[in-house]
Order: structure tokens, then C-alpha cells, then sequence
């Protein structure tokens, strides 16, 4: 067993142990300059600790669980996923995990305290979505805690389960709703934000191509081929709250894609286009080029990137502005569930009604599986109105 001793050097105290011998030779680990014997003390423990810990600042045996997910979070997820992933997840640690789990030592936490964990959640409204995250997170720091760091020798996560898909919560779940716009709440949106409006092409991409939010506002001109009219989506755009700038990603679930595009909005995008390169022109030295760097990030200094949502002088149009768009909508415009992912369940049950076969939509969409576009597709009075004429053919 390794002893701390302390002795005082004129003033001051110092803390010495022994540690492993190299070669044969003695090594020791010291420090001075504490003004009490007690303050050398906690610091020899302390350095103890560290060294016994394999040089790790935190021991495996007292590190509290909040502790132990700010290590994961540095030393595993910000190095190996995406920073939009990390922010996600560290939201939901932040709000959700460590304050009902991060008290305990990661050591004393068990399957039970888990499974109550997730259960209370259910029964708290949160969605089966919200659950499966927060889920997910827990699995993969227990797994790291057990296989990365061997902090554990068992991971307690291994049989918690979610809450059967039939079970009824407490509290009613806190479901978005989701809903698609008529023709005729969509011809109040193009009234409030029309042509010209820093809204408008946003909207008009949301509407016709069922972007995501990201993917709108991360299209450049050299992402359009006028003379096919299709457009290539190659990558997407959040903010970075570490980094305090938008930044570019590939597209959620690496949905690469090309769309077809009708001609209306082709040729919108080439009126825009050609104003764009007006506005180049009139500018001239004051034209605020926007780039991005080798980071990804967007800005002012990097290679040259020609976004389709900017203005005359150059200045990018943030994907902010969809927040004023949907306070209008909620607040003047009768649609209290608006916002710019409508449009994408508008897009796809517009395409479904029209007969789109649903394997196409799904490609539009960038959907990884069907069953996911099922869910984007909302059963309208025209599509009960297809199924009545389809069988009173069937059966006359």
C-alpha cells in the first residue's frame, strides 16, 4: 500500500510518495509550497488518486456520474461525431440526465434507478422519440464506461427497456403536430412574403422540394443545373454554439440526392440568380463575399462559396429568419402549428395525392427506410376521395 508523508521545507509543506520503480531505480512523486501540512495532505491524496487512476484526474471509484458524462462527452463524442450531434446531446444531458442522475456516483448507479429514470420520463409526457435519445445516450456512456474506460465491469443499461408501445402514460404525450398547409394557407404565406421578401425562397424551397431546414439554407448556385432542372443536395448547415458560427455538415443521415425540379421554381431560382450577380456588380468592393474554411465553418475568410439565400450585397440569409416567419404564421396568419418542416410533410402528401409513387417521395425526402416517409404523408380528403372513385370502379 502507498503512503503519503509530509514534511516542512523552511515556510512551506511538501507531499512525497512512492511510485513505480523504473529500471530498477526508485521514482517518487512530490510537491511543496501548501501552507498547512493539511492542504499537502489533500494534495498528496489527490495526486494519489491521479496516479493510481493511470494518470486520469478523475477515480474510477468516487467520480460522480455527472462528472464521468462531461469526460465522455470531451474524450469520446467530440471526437468522434459531429458537433451538431454532441450539442444535441449535451442538451439533453444538461436538461434531462444530470439532474436526476448526476448526484450519483457511477459506480452506484443500477439498472432499477435506470429503468425508474426512463419510466418517470414516459410518464412525465415525453415522446418515445425524446426517450429513445435520452436512451441512447445512456447506453453509450455506460458502454464506454465499461469497454473505453473500464470504470465498470458490467454495463447497467444492457436491459433497461422503453415503456411498451401500447402502455398509456400519466401525463399525455408531448407530441409535435404535425400538419400540412392548404392551398389556401399557402396562398396567404406567398401574400405576407412575397416575392422579394428574405422569406420567400426559402419558402419556395421547403414548398417544392420538401428540404429540410439546413438543407435550404445550405444550397449554393453550383448545387443547381438549370439545364437539366434538378438540384443536388450535398450537404446542410447549423449553427455551432462552441464555435459561435454556421457551419457546414453533410446532409442528416448522409442523404445525398439529386431532384428533379419544376420549371416554376427553375425559373424563380434564375430570375434570383441573375439578381444576385447584379447586386455583385453595383456593389463592387463593398459586395460581402461569403466563404468557408477548412473547418467547414462559414464566414468571411476562405475559399469563395456562392449561396442561393443571400442578398444583393452578399450577406447570407440566416436560417434565423423562418423564426419571424412562423411568429407571423402563428400569430397573423391562423396556423398554430406552423413551421418550416410543414412544408416538408406538405411537399410529401402533395406528391402522394398527385399518385407519386411512394418509393420516389422517399428518395425526394432522403429517407434512410419507407417507414419514415409513411410518416410524412397525411391522409387528406383527396386521397379518401381517390380511394371512394377507385372502388366504385373496383366493385361496379
Amino acid at each position: 500500500m502507498i503512503t503519503i508523508s509530509t514534511r516542512k521545507r523552511g515556510q512551506v509543506w511538501e507531499y512525497r510518495f512512492d511510485t513505480a520503480s523504473v529500471q530498477g531505480q526508485r521514482k517518487q512523486n512530490s510537491k511543496g509550497g501548501f501552507r498547512t501540512k493539511k492542504e499537502a495532505e489533500q494534495a498528496g491524496m489527490a495526486a494519489l488518486r491521479e496516479y493510481e487512476a493511470g494518470g486520469l484526474s478523475l477515480h474510477p471509484l468516487t467520480i460522480s456520474f455527472a462528472d464521468f458524462l462531461d469526460y465522455w462527452m470531451n474524450n469520446y463524442c467530440r471526437v468522434n461525431l459531429k458537433d451538431t450531434t454532441c450539442e444535441g446531446y449535451a442538451k439533453k444531458i444538461k436538461n434531462h440526465i444530470k439532474p436526476a442522475l448526476g448526484k450519483y456516483s457511477l459506480h452506484s448507479i443500477n439498472t432499477l434507478l435506470l429503468q425508474e429514470f426512463i419510466n418517470s420520463h414516459f410518464n412525465a409526457g415525453y415522446s418515445r422519440n425524446s426517450l429513445s435519445v435520452v436512451k441512447g445516450i445512456l447506453s453509450g456512456a455506460f458502454s464506454y464506461a465499461v469497454s473505453s474506460a473500464g470504470f465498470l465491469s458490467l454495463n447497467p443499461m444492457a436491459t433497461v427497456r422503453l415503456p411498451n408501445k401500447r402502455a398509456q402514460p400519466d401525463t399525455r404525450t408531448r407530441k409535435k403536430i404535425r400538419n400540412v398547409i392548404t392551398a389556401s394557407q399557402w396562398n396567404s404565406l406567398m401574400q405576407r412574403f412575397p416575392l422579394g421578401h428574405s422569406c420567400h425562397l426559402p419558402l419556395m424551397l421547403g414548398y417544392h422540394l420538401g428540404l429540410r431546414l439546413g438543407e435550404a439554407f445550405a444550397l449554393a448556385w453550383s448545387d443547381i443545373d438549370f439545364d437539366r432542372q434538378t438540384i443536388t443536395i450535398s450537404r446542410q448547415i447549423q449553427w455551432a454554439q462552441e464555435a459561435g458560427c454556421w457551419c457546414f455538415s453533410d446532409p442528416k443521415y448522409d442523404s445525398f440526392r439529386t431532384l428533379t425540379v419544376d420549371p416554376s421554381l427553375i425559373r424563380l431560382l434564375k430570375a434570383e440568380y441573375e439578381r444576385q450577380q447584379k447586386g455583385k456588380g453595383y456593389y463592387a468592393d463593398r459586395y460581402q463575399q461569403m466563404c468557408v474554411n477548412e473547418e467547414m465553418q462559414l464566414g468571411m475568410e476562405g475559399s469563395p462559396v456562392w449561396l442561393v439565400n443571400t442578398r444583393e450585397d452578399g450577406s447570407y440569409i440566416q436560417p434565423r429568419v423562418t423564426q419571424h416567419l412562423c411568429y407571423i404564421a402563428h400569430t397573423q396568419l391562423n396556423m398554430p402549428h406552423f413551421d418550416f418542416h410543414t412544408l416538408r410533410h406538405t411537399h410529401a402528401t402533395m406528391l402522394l395525392e398527385a399518385g407519386v409513387n411512394p418509393i420516389d417521395i422517399q428518395e425526394r425526402l432522403g429517407h434512410a427506410k419507407l417507414t419514415m416517409t409513411w410518416r410524412y404523408a397525411h391522409n387528406t380528403a383527396t386521397i379518401r376521395n381517390q380511394t371512394t372513385d377507385i372502388l366504385a370502379r373496383l366493385f361496379a
